[in-house]
């Protein structure tokens, strides 16, 4: 450059560096009046509950609210591989939190359901109890416990989901209290249930499997397995699928064997939810101890010497 013209350092002109971009949050579970289908279905819980009469308004309005769960399901999933336009760091979270959404909405139609047909064929005193039921499983995503089960940021949830433990899985927490709450109802009300079930949530049980089960991610370590069912069981997206279609198996299954061969069933059930979590949490705690006693052993290992260091007084 001429004389006495300003140097440029090259380092100047070069482009800034990009910005990382921001990591993706988790959206929170709707609330109640943010989702059309829990809404309505709590207006009809709560009309087939109070009414001593029911109009055919109300009936239409139930049996249109069932059948309409199925159609909002079907939002967003087109064909196979519909997950796939997530980043791969958050897609399992963003995945179990529509699988929740979807089978919470499908319990509350299930219910609402069964509520209707105990008030047209069955005693009232039942249709109570499963009305008061609806309300409870619209209303319990709600509280601050269940919406703070997973962390806000999209990959944490992820991580959490896929090494965490049954206590943060909201899949897994639903179905140990749904089969809690069927081992609780008497048996008029599990045919009922049975009966919604089978009449009104047919399709949407179909669509629930349908939407997810092209969905599910295996593991590296477990594709050795040829068994396409093995699969399905060991994987943690599996066997999310497998606990939202738990209950119709086990309504069935307590209707033709009974109450005792039930409740044992229900309790291997829910043993084999947390045992694979409770043997991988003592896994983990041997691990820690057994690192903490080799610390403390190298520790005392090591020889120590003194450094003489000279006397710098004059």
């Amino acid at each position: 450059m001429n004389k006495g013209s300003a140097t440029v350092n090259r380092a100047d002109l070069r482009p800034p560096a990009a910005a990382a971009p921001p990591e993706p949050y988790l959206e929170r579970f709707p609330y109640f009046f943010q989702d059309p289908i829990r809404l309505l279905g709590i207006a009809c819980a709560s009309l087939l509950v109070v009414l001593p009469e029911i109009p055919i308004a109300v009936a239409a309005v139930a049996v249109g609210v069932s059948q309409a769960n199925a159609i909002v399901m079907l939002l967003g999933y087109v064909e196979a591989g519909w997950s796939r336009r997530w980043n791969r760091r958050s897609r399992s979270a963003r995945l179990t939190h529509s699988m929740t959404r979807d089978w919470t909405n499908t319990s509350l139609c299930t219910l609402v359901g069964a509520t209707l047909l105990i008030r047209i064929f069955g005693p009232r005193e039942l249709s109570i109890v499963l009305g008061l039921l609806a309300l409870a499983v619209a209303l319990l995503p709600d509280i601050r416990p269940c919406r703070f089960l997973l962390s806000s940021r999209a990959s944490t949830a992820s991580v959490q989901l896929d090494r965490g433990f049954f206590l943060q899985d909201p899949v897994k927490m639903g179905g140990l209290l749904s089969l809690l709450i069927l081992c609780l109802l008497d048996r008029t009300s599990l045919m009922y249930l049975f009966l919604s079930m089978a009449l009104l949530q047919f399709n949407a049980l179909l669509i629930l499997v349908e939407k997810y089960i092209t969905e599910i991610h295996v593991p590296r370590p477990l594709r050795r397995h040829r068994s396409a069912a093995v699969r399905l069981l060991l994987a943690r997206e599996g066997q999310r699928l497998l606990i939202t279609i738990m209950p119709v198996g086990f309504v069935g299954f307590r209707l033709l064997s009974g109450d005792v061969p039930a409740f044992w069933a229900a309790g291997a059930a829910g043993g084999l939810l947390v045992l694979s979590d409770t043997i991988r949490l003592a896994r983990y705690l041997l691990a820690r101890l057994r690192n903490r006693l080799r610390q403390a052993w190298t520790r005392d290992q090591v020889p120590r010497f003194r450094v003489k260091t000279a006397n710098l007084n004059p």
